[in-house]
């Protein structure tokens, strides 16, 4: 279940929203303004009120849509960073490919010195085959 805080500064009307630990821009959602907070842990939470309403406490924290709204932001955010890792995959030249892919320097030696010159060539000639220039 989730733990949300909702605080809003009264001096500056600017808020502040943490959905499970994480901070959130609490400017995409709606909270009447004379909510100075609200906490929600599992499946109960309260309400502060900054205007002489008494607090209360809740049952039903749905129609203020954090839950649903972070969700979502999340998926988006997720999304577009999984297409920024794709596009910098695919933008890789072959050399960093083959860089990335070569055994290093003292594993290529020892390969030399144990299995032999062809041995190592053969080593070498599948990455290059997997990663052909230009």
């Amino acid at each position: 279940m989730a733990k949300i805080t909702y605080i809003k500064d009264g001096q500056s009307s600017t808020s502040q929203l943490i959905i499970d630990g994480v901070q959130v821009d609490s400017s995409n959602y709606n909270v009447a303004s004379n909510i100075h907070a609200i906490q929600w842990v599992g499946s109960k939470g309260s309400i502060e009120y900054n205007d002489g309403t008494v607090n209360e406490d809740i049952t039903d924290i749905s129609s203020y849509d954090f839950e649903t709204k972070h969700a979502k932001e999340k998926k988006a955010n997720e999304a577009t960073k999984a297409q920024a890792e794709a596009d910098r995959i695919a933008n890789i030249t072959y050399a960093e490919k083959r860089k990335a892919a070569y055994p290093v320097i003292d594993e290529q030696l020892d390969d030399i010195y144990h299995n032999g010159i062809d041995a190592w060539k053969a080593t070498i000639k599948v990455i290059k085959d997997k990663y052909p220039k230009g």
